[in-house]
């Protein structure tokens, strides 16, 4: 019984060692476990993390600058050829027989049709549809949307230039509904025809690339699925190691298991990289459409997209632009690949193959109007606080016209070309500068700040201040006629003058060192006489000459000294061209502005400071006299040299010509526009070139390249003047045996009532400042050199050259 006793005994407890033996076992294996799941979940979680930001990663967007979009109504002048010329700008095609698609218009004799695309207004995006132009003409007579007539209708404005971050990445996303089926079937056939099938990881994929790699010897072909190039862009570098395939393999596998296979496929197509044609690195199918077609990726055909699934293998190799044999290689292939695929018809393929590559011409990412663009960014900062647009993914709505924009650009480059050419450049180049407004919004319509944005990025409209010349006078007699001092037939002496100022002698003399005796103050303007213009200027007073000057839209210092009168003191060609547009105006000056507003990522307006109403700073009656003035002045005085060059309009403006010609200037205008033109050198040599021979031409480039069909229009009288026929030696109304006579225009309230007192009329003054009576005798007070000269002229019946101002 003993001997049973101790057997149970022994057994219960090796049992019971057993037990604890076991219960040790599965703890530590529990604990192994633990750990090993704790491992792998510390290993792991960050990669599951990182997929799972895939669709929540931020990616940036270049702000991007716009032109005005063209507001089009019944009755407006239109060029036909010029307006097909603009939808071809912005990407538009000639639509095909079966009908107009988005981005395609059909012109007609007498009819524009336009399938808009929605594009971006100062009040959000609008546009898309149909759009069609009836026209008469050279005019529109008509708009309506196939159906019901429109008022007004816009047309899509052009890119002038992005803002990019320092990786100068170029994105335009697009929704995966709007990227054609034909693009998505040839991404898919070039880089992962299987990507709907496999999870992210492609092992006959990898089997296929290693067996192409071993007989080739080299790694010619990697096994990657499109969602292992996707996590490699995004999170990956580009080194060649197992740890970074290991790492890319998981990833992928991932983020499958996070997201849908379309959402894979859009955010792939939105972000690959798709080649560098110009400045910028074109990341997504958006870019992409846009810089090699310019055209939306929801327009591309089947050539385009297959082109373009062909580039992202190698986009540097396949090049289009450098290679484009290969890359027209590169394209057959994939569409042979689509047929094999049993995704596209071969005779479609056959038909794609004919076409050609088809891309545009290189540049997309430049900047279109960049001294423009600079002015913009400033504004931007000055009236929405904005302080960098750098991959802000703003856009910005502004008032340029890129067709006179291009115009401008014209005729600086060749304008200025043909000067330098005459001079040789030594040293630093002739500059130039012009800049186009809206007399009516003040809106910028034409921005060149230099020859070469490159070379030299000082804006020559906005930040170059340099003496005025003669371009500065129309202030002088706008406030004489706003004062009533004078008016256009007053006569002022054209002789010797000697000032005291400030214990020193100053004594103005005019251009060609003469001086032509008693002349009107529209002879004055018109030959641009100094003397006359500073005994004007002493008439009127010099504090209200300053106080006109800043009314007009002058911020630079200015002095009352008679020096002011013929233009000393510094301005800014901006400055300059306000002046200008409130002679054109009729009397007001408008908000000068680049920017018609700023949308924001979601397209969506931001709030800014508001533009200043347009205010009345003169009269309608002396903004005209100045203007009336202004048309003589080319029609037969310093800037008859359009009317030689081909501008017969009748146009206004005014040369200006500073000493030893340091700065050639010409300001003119025509109805709804003003532009201005300077040319000279930045370190302030001489130039050989007057205000007429140097800046003209190049205004009269412009104006002629920016001319409406019908020609530039007259600006009419207001109410308040007359037109009397006068006697312009004397000022008084005509008689029959005055030898000259010539129409004139008056405030009502200063027109002449007698008749001319030197030849038959009652004896008057005259209108002259500070004179005596006139005598009978033609010519008298006239310095002997003047009447010789107009003996000769008569005697020989010449004409006198015309004068440079």
């Amino acid at each position: 019984m003993a001997k049973r006793r101790r057997t149970v005994g022994t057994g219960t407890s090796t049992r019971r060692r057993r037990r604890r033996r076991d219960f040790r076992v599965l703890r530590w294996l529990l604990l192994l476990v633990v750990l090993v799941v704790g491992a792998g979940v510390w290993f792991v979680w960050p990669y599951w993390r990182l997929a799972g930001s895939l669709a929540t990663e931020t990616e940036t967007l270049p702000s991007r600058l716009y032109a005005r979009a063209l507001r089009l109504e019944a009755g407006m002048q239109i060029d036909p050829d010029a307006l097909v010329r603009r939808l071809e700008g912005c990407g538009y095609r000639p639509a095909p027989r079966d009908g107009l698609l988005p981005g395609t218009y059909r012109a007609l004799p007498r009819q524009v049709a336009i399938s808009q695309r929605r594009f971006p207004s100062p009040r959000g995006w609008t546009g898309g549809g149909l759009l069609v132009i009836d026209l008469a003409g050279d005019r529109i007579e008509r708009l309506h949307d196939g159906t019901e007539t429109l008022r007004t209708a816009l047309l899509e404005p052009y890119l002038l230039a992005s803002w990019y971050g320092p990786e100068l990445r170029d994105r335009v996303p697009v929704p995966l509904d709007e990227i054609p089926r034909d693009l998505v079937q040839a991404v898919l056939a070039a880089e992962d025809d299987g990507f709907f099938e496999h999870p992210g990881l492609s092992l006959s994929g990898i089997a296929r690339a290693l067996w192409t790699n071993l007989r080739g010897g080299t790694v010619r072909q990697g096994g990657s699925t499109l969602t292992q190039q996707l996590v490699k862009n995004r999170f990956l570098s580009a080194e060649r190691t197992l740890e970074r395939k290991l790492r890319e393999a998981l990833l992928a596998l991932f983020v499958e298991l996070r997201y849908e296979k379309r959402e894979i496929l859009r955010i792939y197509l939105d972000s690959i990289f798709w080649g560098k044609p110009g400045p910028v690195n074109l990341m997504g199918v958006g870019a992409a459409a846009r810089a090699y077609f310019d055209k939306p990726a929801a327009e591309l055909d089947l050539a385009e997209a297959a082109l373009l699934a062909g580039i992202i293998r190698a986009p540097a190799e396949l090049s289009p632009y450098r290679r484009p044999e290969a890359a027209l290689a590169r394209r057959n292939q994939i569409l042979d690949r689509l047929v094999a695929l049993r995704w596209v018809a071969s005779e479609r393929a056959e038909a794609a193959k004919a076409a050609p590559l088809g891309v545009r011409a290189t540049g997309y990412g430049q900047n279109r109007a960049p001294f423009f663009a600079a002015a913009v960014a400033a504004e931007a900062r000055r009236r929405y606080g904005i302080e960098s647009l750098a991959d802000a993914g703003l856009i910005l709505l502004s008032t340029l016209d890129e067709v006179e924009q291009a115009a401008a650009a014209a005729a600086v480059e060749t304008g200025v070309a043909d000067l330098a050419g005459r001079v040789g450049e030594r040293g630093a180049p002739l500059q130039a500068a012009l800049v186009a407004l809206d007399p009516l919004t003040g809106g910028a319509r034409a921005w060149v700040g230099g020859r070469d944005f490159r070379a030299s990025q000082f804006d020559r409209v906005s930040q170059m201040r340099r003496q005025a010349g003669s371009t500065f006078k129309p202030v002088v007699y706008a406030a004489a006629f706003a004062g009533e001092v004078a008016t256009p037939a007053t006569l002022i002496a054209d002789e010797p003058l000697l000032l005291e100022l400030a214990g020193r002698q100053w004594s103005p003399k005019n251009d060609d060192g003469e001086f032509l005796g008693w002349i009107s103050a529209r002879t004055a303007v018109e030959r641009s006489r100094n003397l006359p213009t500073v005994r004007l200027a002493l008439e009127v007073g010099l504090p209200p000459i300053v106080d006109l000057a800043r009314r007009l839209g002058v911020a630079s210092p200015l002095s009352p000294v008679p020096a002011l009168a013929l233009g000393a003191f510094e301005l800014s060609p901006l400055e300059l061209a306000t002046v200008y547009s409130v002679f054109a105006s009729g009397g007001v000056r408008p908000p000068v502005h680049t920017l018609d507003g700023v949308l924001d990522g979601r397209g969506q307006p931001l709030a800014g400071t508001a533009l200043p109403p347009p205010e009345r700073v003169l009269s309608p009656e002396a903004a005209y006299l100045v203007t009336s003035l202004l048309e003589g002045v080319v029609a037969h005085g310093t800037g008859q040299r359009a009317r030689q060059l081909g501008l017969t309009d009748p146009v206004a403006g005014k040369t200006g010509t500073t000493n030893q010609k340091r700065d050639a200037w010409f300001a003119g205008f025509a109805p709804g526009k003003v532009a201005l033109a300077w040319v000279g050198y930045d370190d302030n040599r001489p130039t050989p070139f007057s205000g007429a021979a140097g800046a003209l031409p190049v205004w009269t480039g412009f104006m002629l390249r920016t001319r409406p069909p019908g020609g530039y229009g007259q600006i009419a009288p207001p109410a308040g003047v007359v037109r009397r026929t006068i006697d312009p030696a004397s000022g008084g109304l005509a008689l029959p045996l005055c030898p000259q006579v010539i129409d004139e225009f008056f405030l009502a309230s200063r027109a002449p009532t007698l008749g001319c007192p030197l030849h038959g009329g009652p004896r008057w003054a005259g209108d002259r400042l500070g004179a005596p009576p006139p005598e009978a005798e033609e010519g008298q007070g006239e310095p002997e050199s003047g009447r010789f000269r107009r003996w000769l002229r008569r005697l020989f019946g010449g004409a006198a050259a015309p004068p440079q101002g």
